[in-house]
Order: structure tokens, then C-alpha cells, then sequence
């Protein structure tokens, strides 16, 4: 399910102590939050790293002190007071020669000048397009989407040779042909466009589950296929080093033709894809969205039940305001793993174990998809774990071999390192 979306802004942003920060650095890691936000307070729970403002910055050259721009600022400032690193993104129509120097003056103003002072931190990464292989406004073979690249990208390394180029978030399906992610990306690079990128960005939407009405439909299980493809193309071009993100990734709850989602299956959804990014290496991975934006305008659109707070629209919507499971789900992923080293990982018939630590604790999210496997799993830890739901409760305390229900919704095992069984362990004679 491609996303046609307003913009992805993104700014991640040095590490510099601003006013309404709580004095801390910038957060620049992992988890991200992407579209336009109603409502900064959340984020005072929610400590997602990055984010984007859902609007997109246009190269020309009366950006500087147009309402815009205002606007633009006021965003990246909003998400400096709670600490997190904002992300620009230009838009990359059909740009002239022009462009280049429209882009070195908004950059030089997020960097140096004082954009940079009113938001609170330098601009450092700059997306450039989004989603050029799709089907709406933008959308542009691989040989102009280099073209457009190399007059926006030479403005912003002029402005600011330091700051990281983003490409736009690409696109994947069986269906597009020559315009799907994998061949598009290596014609983007037999042209050329390694040498103004820095970052490479792609959309990860899907279903939360397999169903027979969508059965072309990608699952989160699909990043493991596009992110190899992707790391093979790029090695094969030289830029094997480089770091791959996903810059929109969603599912929904709710009721979307003859397909139903829980909220807890949007929530299961959500923490594997952010695990499962984890263990493929990807470096930030942006949620979309936080509200329920109604993009759709129906209440009942796959963005218009993707948030993970409702808007107060459509039939399956339980008052504007009212957090989804997925979003409890959001914040415990975050201070569970936040700054966590990931370990090891594995995935055999269906269960996944993925083992982080933190601060000298194990910390092993666990789940079997009920579609490839169903039945007992058996843990045996090291010491004594806490098994706990993706909310946070408590739900149950071993300290030896136990066996384990799990259902769509993966669990944390917290404390000791913890081996998994497919099997259950042999019986001993007395």
C-alpha cells in the first residue's frame, strides 16, 4: 500500500542543549514519528528520537520570511522543546537550475543562520523528494529523479558539507515493474546518484496479518526481503557502508472494506516491525502517524486508521483523543529499548526472538506469527526473567524452564538471558 503523503520534514539535529529541552541533548537514535502532528504534548511521554512535521520545504528562492517558512520553523522548534531531532525534506517537482541556490540559502539558514538559532539546533539531514516511484504529483523515472537530485543535493553540500542527504522514500511492489524499489534504486545509481546521497530511505506499509480479500498485501516480514536487495545494490555501486532508513511505516486499526485490524494487532504490528528494522540494521524508522490524520477525509481510509491516538472520525473510532493500544505500545518499546545493544537474534518456524541488553539486564522480545505456527513455546532463563505484555504489566516471574502461550502480540522477557524451545524439554526419570 503506497503512501501518496504530504510531507515528511526532517531535521535530525547536532547534539546541543535548547531551552525547553530539559536541558538535555537531542535525541538522534532510532525510533520516529512521521506526518503532521496535531497535538507536541504526547511527546512528552512518547520520546520518540526523530520526527517529521508532515510538510515539505520548496527549493525556491522566496522561502526565507514567507509564511512558510514561519511555518517550518515553528515545527522544528516545537520538537527541540521535548528533545527530539526534527528531519527537512525538499520538494522535488520539476525543479530548474534555480533550485540549487534556492536550496543553499534554506539550508545555510537551518545551519548557520538564524533558522538555526529559532529552532534551537542546526538542520542536518535533508530527505530530497519522497516517494519519486510512486503514482501521484512528484513521481519521475530514475534518470530524472537524478537530475532533479543533483540540483538540490549540490545546493545543500554547498550550504553545508556536513549535513546527510537523504533520498527520498522509495516505494515496493510486484506491480510496478521497472518503477518498483529494487530496479529503480540500481538505475538511480548506474546514473550516478551515489554522489549525493548519503542516507537511503524507503516505505514499509502493510497489513498486520495475512488476508485472503489483499493477499498481494506486504507483511512487516517484507523488510527483510527489501532491505537485502537494497544492501545488495548498493554494494554492487559502491556504497555498501551506506545507511539505509525507513522514513513512513504503518499499519491500521479498524475496519478498512472487508478487512478488520485490532488495535491489538496494530500494536503486535508496530513492535515487530521496529524490532525486526532493529535486527535488519536499519538505522531510524519513522511511525505513520501519531494522530489519526483523516488523509483519506473518510475516517475509514488505511492513513485515516493508522494514527495511534483517534480523531474522533469514522465507525470504528472511540473518541478523538482516546490513546490505541498501539501507542501504550509505542511508549514501552522506547523505554524499553531505547540506547539497548542488540545481542542476538533469530527467527525458525514462525517464532522470533530478538535479545537486546541495557544497563546489565536482558531484555528478549519474543512472538510466533499464529499464521505460520501455534503452540507452546518453552523459555528457559538464565536467572530470573520477568515476562511482561507490550503495554508493560507484569504478567508472570520464572526463574527456571516455564512454557509460554504467545498469541500475534510478542511479550518481553526482562532480566536473565533466556533460551526458546520449539519443543518441550525431556522428561527425567525421578
Amino acid at each position: 500500500m503506497g503512501k501518496r503523503v504530504l510531507v515528511v520534514l526532517v531535521l535530525c539535529v547536532a547534539a546541543t542543549s535548547v531551552t525547553g529541552a530539559s536541558d538535555e541533548t537531542l535525541r538522534d537514535g532510532f525510533f520516529g514519528i512521521s506526518g503532521i502532528i496535531p497535538d507536541f504534548s504526547y511527546f512528552a511521554e512518547l520520546r520518540v528520537d526523530c520526527a517529521t512535521s508532515g510538510f515539505w520545504i520548496g527549493p525556491s528562492a522566496d522561502f526565507v520570511g514567507s509564511n512558510k517558512q514561519a511555518l517550518h520553523t515553528r515545527q522544528m522548534r516545537d520538537f527541540v522543546s521535548y528533545g527530539i531531532t526534527p528531519i527537512g525534506t525538499f520538494y522535488l517537482g520539476n525543479v530548474d537550475s534555480s533550485a540549487a541556490g534556492a536550496a543553499q540559502t534554506i539550508v545555510e539558514y537551518y545551519t548557520s543562520g538564524d533558522g538555526a538559532r529559532d529552532v534551537g539546533a542546526p538542520v542536518l539531514y535533508w530527505e530530497v523528494g519522497d516517494e519519486q516511484n510512486g503514482i501521484w504529483g512528484t513521481s519521475c523515472p530514475p534518470d530524472e529523479y537524478v537530475r532533479r537530485v543533483a540540483i538540490v543535493a549540490s545546493g545543500i553540500r554547498a550550504a553545508c558539507p556536513e549535513c546527510q542527504i537523504v533520498l527520498g522514500g522509495l516505494l515496493d511492489g510486484a506491480a510496478m515493474g521497472d518503477m518498483a524499489l529494487l530496479p529503480y534504486l540500481d538505475r538511480f545509481l548506474e546514473l550516478g546518484g551515489a554522489e549525493w546521497i548519503d542516507v537511503y530511505a524507503f516505505h514499509y506499509y502493510g497489513l498486520a496479518r495475512p488476508s485472503s480479500f489483499a493477499p498481494g498485501d506486504q507483511l512487516y516480514s517484507s523488510a527483510i526481503g527489501i532491505v537485502d536487495g537494497m544492501r545488495r545494490i548498493l554494494s554492487a555501486h559502491g556504497a555498501a557502508d551506506a545507511s539505509i532508513w525507513v522514513t513512513e511505516m504503518s499499519t491500521f486499526s479498524g475496519v478498512l472494506g472487508p478487512i478488520e485490524q485490532s488495535e491489538s494487532e496494530q500494536a503486535a504490528d508496530l513492535v515487530k516491525r521496529y524490532v525486526l528494522l532493529w535486527t535488519l540494521g536499519v538505522e531510524k524508522a519513522l511511525w505513520t502517524y501519531l494522530t489519526e490524520p483523516q488523509y483519506e477525509g473518510t475516517g475509514v481510509g488505511f492513513f485515516d486508521q493508522s494514527g495511534l491516538i483517534y480523531d474522533g472520525v469514522g465507525p470504528a473510532d472511540r473518541g478523538a483523543g482516546i490513546k490505541k493500544a498501539g501507542y501504550d505500545a509505542f511508549v514501552h518499546l522506547i523505554d524499553r529499548l531505547s540506547g539497548a545493544t542488540l545481542e542476538d537474534s533469530a527467527t525458525q518456524d514462525g517464532v522470533t526472538r530478538a535479545r537486546f541488553s541495557r544497563g546489565g539486564e536482558s531484555i528478549t522480545v519474543l512472538w510466533q506469527d499464529p499464521w505460520v505456527r501455534q503452540g507452546t513455546l518453552w523459555v528457559t532463563p538464565a536467572g530470573e526473567v520477568r515476562v511482561e505484555n507490550l503495554a508493560g504489566a507484569e504478567l508472570a516471574r520464572h526463574n527456571s524452564t516455564f512454557p509460554l502461550e504467545v498469541g500475534i502480540e510478542p511479550v518481553y522477557l526482562v532480566g536473565s538471558p533466556c533460551a526458546v524451545s520449539l519443543a518441550a524439554p525431556l522428561l527425567r526419570s525421578p
